[in-house]
């Protein structure tokens, strides 16, 4: 049996059971059916709107007044002004595109029947096998990685026929057209607006004629034999022999006036697919990607279901980003509803971020670049906000991200309830920009660094600048929050806006650190002296009353001490301005986390395994894993009870892929950590994980690291950089100074 595969002894009754397949540009769900199968279909690009501009027609904030009533402690005025005056429209949504319906007529199952089917994780392929009555029939199932087709393959026994029926479907509005002899063509356009499913409206879902992403998806039957006839919308097949199914789609978003000649390559590629040939170049381009790490523990159940969770983690990534396609959104690639959960968006107060978590580490670093476009496309946007919003320079994004860019605060222009608590944070461009620096870091690459990094961060750091204003002796941002969080001011009402919430410090400290680093590498002179002279005025680290890290300014108490958001740890993770030899921060931060309790949603969990892992303590990251390893069914919304879904896909509940990423981020944060030119081999390793072997994991400079570890000791490593480096390499409780020569191995055997 593969031990890294995904096995079910009955095909998917909900779409939580199904199976997901994807190459960055397709996103399937299989349920693994004969009959009456459905397997739901996403198109990356396929998102609600138009780009329109989105923000609240004020351009005439008065700022000033805002902040003099958060500098007065009136923060209900505050936040009655920004609902008000600042905030704008919700984000487009990303949409289903299709559902594939096949219906094949075999044999119903009975007691004496066979079923398996399973996703290997080793090679992206489902495969589904069903003996009954000593006949076997077959179906095999991927998303090509190396054209953007979904191909089935399915089998009958030689002495019988196979009768199917195939049809496309679509939520959104659409016509068919039939082509060749064996072909669908199913076309439709995108509604122009699709309110979230949190807020209440007539009309939730509204069409444009002529406004919105079109798309096409194409279906294409071959078989060796038999009878193919199409009528109306469906495909009937008879044949004896075997049956290929391509599925195919293409949407013409940023590129209205190549749509015809992109709908028509892809009807002509599909007609032309050989399957044998295109599932071996299917294989060949996903072993690349997922055969550059590897990871293994010594075997116990416990132990072998993180194993599995950690290699679908990278599964899950190289099917939902690789180079070339769309950024993976709070679902990644699979969505099955016209108003999804939070729209399916790109949340970037952590959601969005935690995705890409394990990417450069994880050694799938081109799987990073998609996230990198994004914040590309975002910037140019976010030069309007900062401009129309705040009359600054630069550029700013805000908690939500859409496939255009949006850049503004959301929250339906102030009239959903309560959002400001979400909205107003325009910290989101700080954080992001350091994924361009982190991307930079491992590649070393300057033409990167220069031409698309760079730009980029200034931007971001030239709004920061002229957002802070001085209050007492410091620099804050006002106003301020702690996403998604909410505080109890003196006279005990609950508000979130205040000043300079702990994250927003956190944030600039690592933006303006990384800045300068940047300017030293390009020899850039800039703004720095007004960066470092900003560091030196930014608020402090603060310990609160309850021995607590703050989380605001003034050392208010949480309304809710267990909430899911822990911001105010971005200094510990994934920033990194509080340290080991930071004792009193660090016992500050541990004193944090035992205060939210290891309960939370499914990110939740895997964000504070992280958080464990950097303060060194590995059997407490490894129950926070465990427990988000817990079975649930639950799909409406829940804040505290996250888990997995039975296709061990990350419930909030309901779905969300960051818990995913977030978990194997978390494996290896526990495994490896990096310092400033120091590689610390097992700084978290729980006692269950006793033995084990890494291989491909990557390290800032672009080094490949390698070590195997027996009874909780290291016995043997291997390094591998690119170009000549010094580094020091901690392990068993000793630190080694070490020389890389470019392109050779270090190796040390340690007996």
């Amino acid at each position: 049996m593969d031990r890294l595969a995904l096995i079910f002894d009955k095909p998917a009754e909900a779409w939580n059971e199904a199976l997901p397949l994807g190459n960055g540009t397709i996103g399937a769900m299989s349920y693994g059916r004969f009959q009456n199968e459905k397997i739901e279909l996403n198109l990356d690009s396929l998102w609600s709107g138009n780009g329109r501009d989105k923000e609240n027609p004020n351009k005439n904030v008065n700022w000033e007044f805002f902040r003099k009533q958060i500098f007065a402690g009136h923060y209900q005025e505050a936040e009655n002004y920004c609902k008000e005056n600042v905030l704008g429209d919700w984000t487009e949504s990303y949409l289903p595109a299709g559902t594939l319906c096949i219906d094949a007529k075999v044999p119903m199952q009975k007691e004496n029947s066979f079923y398996k089917r399973e996703l290997s994780l080793t090679n992206a392929i489902e495969k589904i096998e069903y003996y009954q009555d000593d006949l076997v029939y077959q179906r095999e199932v991927f998303v090509s990685m190396v054209e953007p087709v979904m191909a089935i393959h399915y089998h009958a026994p030689g002495n019988c026929n196979l009768e199917m029926t195939i049809t496309l479907e679509s939520k959104i509005r659409h016509e068919y057209t039939l082509y060749d002899e064996n072909g669908i063509v199913l076309e439709g356009q995108a509604p122009v607006y699709v309110a979230p499913p949190y807020y209440s409206c007539d009309i939730p879902v509204v069409y444009e004629k002529g406004q919105g992403i079109r798309f096409a998806i194409g279906l294409y039957v071959q078989t060796d034999g038999g009878s193919v006839y199409q009528q109306e919308d469906k495909l009937f097949i008879n044949t004896s022999n075997d049956v290929y199914i391509y599925v195919s789609g293409v949407t013409d978003f940023n590129q209205k006036e190549l749509y015809p000649l992109k709908k028509a390559q892809m009807l002509e590629n599909i007609q032309h697919i050989c399957y044998e040939n295109q599932k071996k170049a299917h294989m060949d381009v996903y072993a690349n990607y997922f055969n550059r790490m590897y990871l293994d523990i010594n075997h116990s159940l416990d132990n072998d279901r993180v194993l599995k969770m950690f290699y679908y983690a990278r599964y899950l990534m190289i099917c939902s980003s690789a180079p070339g396609s769309q950024c993976t959104n709070l679902q990644g690639i699979w969505n099955h509803h016209m108003r999804a959960p939070w729209s399916s968006n790109y949340t970037v107060n952590i959601n969005t971020e935690m995705n890409y978590w394990m990417a450069e580490k994880a050694n799938l670093g081109d799987c990073h670049m998609p996230l990198l476009e994004l914040i590309e496309r975002t910037s140019k946007k976010g030069e309007k906000t900062a401009q129309n919003v705040y009359h600054l320079s630069g550029w700013v994004s805000h908690h939500n991200l859409d496939i255009w860019g949006h850049s503004s605060p959301v929250g339906q222009f102030g009239q959903d309830e309560n959002p400001c608590t979400y909205s107003m944070w325009p910290m989101s461009s700080g954080w992001l920009c350091c994924h361009l620096w982190e991307h930079y870091c491992y590649t070393l690459d300057e033409t990167f660094l220069k031409k698309q990094a760079f730009p980029i961060i200034r931007g971001a750091v030239e709004f920061y600048l002229g957002y802070l204003v001085p209050y007492e002796e410091y620099y804050v941002t006002a106003p301020s929050t702690s996403p998604e969080n909410t505080f109890l001011a003196p006279d005990q009402t609950t508000h979130s806006i205040t000043l300079a919430s702990t994250m927003d410090i956190s944030i600039l400290k690592e933006l303006f650190g990384l800045y300068l680093r940047a300017c030293e590498i390009l020899k850039v002179e800039d703004f720095t002296d007004a960066v470092k002279n900003a560091i030196q005025k930014l608020p402090p680290y603060k310990i609160g009353k309850e021995g607590q890290l703050q989380e605001w300014f003034y050392d208010y108490p949480e309304a809710e001490i267990h909430h899911r958001h822990v911001s105010h740890l971005f200094g510990l993770y994934p920033g990194n301005q509080i340290h080991k030899e930071d004792v009193l921060l660090m016992e500050a931060c541990r004193t944090s986390l035992e205060r939210r309790g290891d309960e939370g949603t499914g990110w939740c969990m895997a964000w504070k395994a992280c958080l464990w892992a950097r303060l060194g303590d590995g059997n407490h990251a490894l129950t926070l894993l465990k427990n988000q390893l817990r079975m649930t069914k639950e799909e409406t919304c829940s804040l505290v009870g996250g888990g997995i879904y039975p296709n061990m896909l990350c419930a909030h509940p309901p779905f969300q892929i960051d818990g995913n990423f977030g978990f194997a981020a978390a494996i290896l944060e526990m495994l490896v950590q990096y310092e400033e030119k120091k590689i610390v081999l097992l700084p978290a390793l729980p006692d269950e994980w006793k033995d084990g072997t890494a291989e491909g994991v990557k390290a800032p400079g672009n080094i490949s690291v390698g070590f195997k570890w027996k009874e909780k000791q290291i016995t043997e490593i291997e390094l591998k950089s690119p170009i000549d480096s010094e580094l020091v390499i901690s392990y068993n409780g000793i630190e080694e100074e070490i020389f890389l020569n470019a392109g050779e191995c270090y190796q040390k055997i340690l007996i």
